[in-house]
């Protein structure tokens, strides 16, 4: 047995929808007046047939469109009401299965649309990275994102601090981190370090770093500048800057 429909609550209509209804009104006015001028040219041409007997072909066409008029209008009629208000079956369609029509369409579109597969074929399609940066080569668009970060970002740091966010999650991230055990990752850290001598090559690689460090001029100019800032006035009177730094190279060479 069919469900009926549910009352629908009133529609309120702005501008843009009373011009449609106007226009769907005045469709509707044409259609009836092209019906009815069919059946009266129908009657007419079967009325002097038989003294001009060319009028049969009139009276053919006619007919033909009278019958598809009446069979468009009770069509489209049939979909959301009762034609004429009889009880008719098969009609107001719409209305009567509205439940079932929703359920199948929601069905349809889940299956075909919002399925695991079709979604993830459709983003295996999609380029985000080359979306955001196409975004972001417009100057405009990325001068208001930037814009908006550095409005955003004080904001939200002055949130987080009236909030006491920022202490909740310190002591969530302290309790979770008294949690780790540091043994075994330690242990285990040294034991990747140690496996095929890995430390000693580490090792060389950061002794050669530090004498290309020391061999650069400019390097040992800026730390000699360091240790003259350091140093006592009176040292540095005595060339003690050049004699540190001669020190600190020799003991690393």
């Amino acid at each position: 047995m069919s469900q009926s429909a549910s009352p629908l609550a009133p529609v309120r209509f702005d501008a843009e929808a009373d011009a449609k209804l106007s226009a769907l009104r005045r469709t509707k006015f044409l259609a009836a007046a092209a019906l009815a001028l069919c059946v009266l040219v129908f009657a007419l041409a079967k009325s002097f047939e038989r003294t001009y007997p060319w009028l049969g072909f009139v009276a053919a066409f006619a007919e033909a469109a009278t019958i598809g008029g009446l069979a468009d209008w009770y069509a489209v009629v049939a979909l959301f009401r009762r034609p004429l208000g009889l009880p008719i079956p098969h009609t107001a369609i719409i209305p009567e299965n509205q439940n079932r029509i929703a359920d199948n369409l929601g069905r349809f579109i889940e299956v075909n649309f919002l399925a695991p597969e079709p979604v993830r074929e459709k983003l295996a399609e999609v380029d985000f990275s080359a979306l955001v940066a196409d975004w972001l080569a417009d100057t405009e668009r990325a001068a208001g994102l930037s814009r908006f970060v550095v409005r955003l970002v004080p904001q939200t740091l002055a949130a987080v601090e009236q909030s006491g966010l920022r202490g909740f999650v310190t002591s969530r991230m302290l309790e979770q981190i008294e949690k780790v055990p540091l043994a075994p990752l330690a242990a285990e850290l040294l034991s990747a370090l140690t496996d095929d001598r890995r430390h000693q090559k580490l090792f060389d690689e950061f002794t050669k770093v530090i004498g290309r460090f020391l061999n650069d001029e400019q390097a040992l100019a800026t730390m000699r500048e360091k240790i003259r800032e350091e140093l006592p006035s009176l040292f540095n009177l005595f060339r003690a800057d050049a004699y540190l730094l001669k020190k600190i190279v020799a003991s690393a060479g």
